[in-house]
């Protein structure tokens, strides 16, 4: 099982880790580099993306062609986030812990268990 990371900032970087190295390399992504972690592919049956932050994530799941924001709360206030290295908006509930975006990626391998074990919202 694998897992592209993206450095956005100061210019695009990517390289594949392991599940093995993943979680140290999580903890050295830092905001300032607009990271996101991705698993799978939403063709091949299902994507995950994580959007790191110091202090937060944000979690995409993407399955059946729809795609769907990780939330610890239903607080849909819009919130703007740095994704994939541009400004977005997301529901203030979708700023989920840091680690908990680690928690997930490291999951994939049960999907149907993400979808009953997490609470998700379709963007």
């Amino acid at each position: 099982m694998t897992y592209e990371i993206d450095l956005m900032h100061p210019g695009h970087k990517a390289w594949t880790v392991t599940r093995e190295e993943l979680p140290a390399a999580y903890v050295d992504l830092k905001e300032g580099n607009s990271p996101s972690v991705t698993w799978g592919d939403i063709s091949d049956g299902g994507v995950v993306i994580v959007q790191v932050a110091d202090d937060y994530s944000v979690v995409t799941l993407g399955v059946d062609d729809t795609f769907y924001w990780l939330q610890t709360s239903d607080d849909d206030e819009p919130v703007t986030v740095e994704i994939g290295g541009t400004d977005g908006e997301v529901p203030r509930g979708a700023l989920v812990p840091r680690e908990l975006g680690l928690e997930v990626l490291l999951r994939v391998d049960n999907l149907a268990a993400l979808r009953t074990d997490y609470m998700w919202a379709e963007q």
